[in-house]
């Protein structure tokens, strides 16, 4: 009897939507949705940013040892006294039709030039999940001189002004070090690899199996 007890407070639904309304709907949205809490027996209110989820992908350049980055404006940066141009990763939208591996395969061709092929997933994150919904899923691949086939630095049409730059694995970890990433799943991403290289100097292993 008390299994079931447990069983059934665990399974039980812990809140209930009341009703959702969207305010705004652009490129991203704002819904506004009432819930209840079924065991605080209250009701509350929040506001949710909507977004389609996204991709982004940690290239290592396996040819010149580098990291392959790209800087551009965000104008979120912008409004908190900074001049806006971030460090980060490539990444982009998933759009319809596409799978995460896709977009990410899509979006490293068009933001680095580089042509990848079978991207390692690392993780599924929510980078803001107190606001916003969106998803990202992280990818890691590894590239070399030869597989770079087209420039790069995004797309005219969407008014993708972007700079690629590859750095040395010892230069990203000092910029690391110093501060110098700021964006969520560039940090992320470089974290992984770190953990990685620390793993592989104990033991031989490859980047694919952590």
């Amino acid at each position: 009897m008390y299994i079931c007890a447990i069983l059934i407070y665990y399974f039980m639904p812990k809140v209930k939507l009341i009703s959702s309304k969207t305010l705004f709907k652009k490129f991203v949205g704002v819904d506004e949705l009432h819930f209840e809490l079924i065991e605080q027996k209250t009701n509350i209110r929040r506001f949710v940013v909507t977004r389609p989820d996204a991709s982004a992908i940690l290239i290592f350049n396996k040819s010149s040892n580098k990291i392959v980055l790209i800087r551009q404006f965000r104008a979120a940066v912008f409004t908190k006294n900074n001049d806006g141009f971030v460090w980060e990763v490539p990444a982009g939208v998933i759009e319809n039709n596409e799978s995460a591996e896709q977009t990410i395969i899509r979006e490293t061709l068009e933001e680095t030039g580089y042509k990848i092929s079978l991207p390692k997933h690392l993780s599924t994150f929510f980078p803001s999940c107190g606001l916003l919904n969106e998803k990202i899923h992280l990818f890691y691949a590894e590239v070399e001189n030869k597989d770079k086939i087209q420039k790069g630095g995004g797309l005219d049409s969407e008014n993708e002004y972007l700079e690629v730059v590859e750095f040395p694995v010892e230069k990203v970890f000092e910029m690391l070090e110093k501060g110098e990433f700021i964006d969520g799943k560039t940090l992320l991403s470089i974290f992984y690899f770190k953990n990685y290289l620390n793993s592989a100097s104990k033991k031989t292993i490859k980047f694919y199996d952590f």
